[in-house]
């Protein structure tokens, strides 16, 4: 499962209003289910990721700062649902289970969700987003834009997007790779309401379905 940041981190921290509604749902989840978690930034880890790019780091500098700071979210959340935090590849495969964000430069936590879901051969990959699922077209940009029910894997990268650390769309290319390749099954839902996801695993349509 990947959460989206901007979900449940605002400039100030960990929302605790989202965090006290997500927590049981993820607990439920973990009771009946193998599960890594995967956790994005949020505005407070884009926020100063773009307040350090006056101080001509390298992009690879800036990463390793930004990386730390998803460590911070996953060893948060970890603790939370008394899990493993998990801070590299190899750790995800012998622990198969945990609490991940970021790992090495040039991969999104959107990547490393769906690189988890590819090692424990994970039946399902869910990212709880800001958005309802995947559209035609960009929803913030055209105003008919309408939302899919279901993508074939062969359609995926068509809804791809060039971007960088804090936006990368609504999956980045390198987790869109990763899921076609391994044939992951995955739903893209609004994690607004953390309860919508109980309604999925029970077989209730949600969001958009890559199948």
């Amino acid at each position: 499962m990947k959460i989206g940041g901007s979900l449940c981190f605002d400039e100030d921290g960990p929302m605790k209003s989202y965090f006290l509604r997500l927590l049981p749902v993820l607990r439920k989840v973990k009771k009946n289910n193998q599960l890594i978690v995967a956790i994005g930034g949020g505005r407070q880890n884009r926020r100063f990721y773009r307040s350090i790019e006056e101080f001509h780091l390298t992009d690879e500098q800036k990463e390793w700062i930004a990386i730390d700071m998803l460590r911070a979210n996953a060893r948060f959340l970890a603790y939370l649902l008394r899990m493993e935090p998990l801070f590299s590849i190899e750790e995800i495969g012998r622990s198969k289970e945990g609490v991940i964000s970021g790992i090495a430069p040039g991969r999104s936590t959107d990547a490393n969700a769906a690189e988890a879901a590819a090692i424990i051969r994970a039946d399902l990959l869910v990212k709880l987003t800001n958005v309802d699922g995947i559209y035609n077209r960009d929803p913030n940009r055209f105003k008919g834009a309408s939302k899919l029910d279901y993508v074939r894997f062969s359609e995926l990268k068509k809804y791809s997007k060039s971007g960088k650390p804090g936006s990368y769309g609504i999956l980045d290319g390198t987790a869109m790779d990763i899921i076609v390749k391994n044939k992951i099954r995955t739903v893209v839902m609004s994690g607004e309401d953390p309860r919508d996801l109980l309604g999925l695993l029970k077989g209730r349509t949600v969001g958009t379905l890559v199948s």
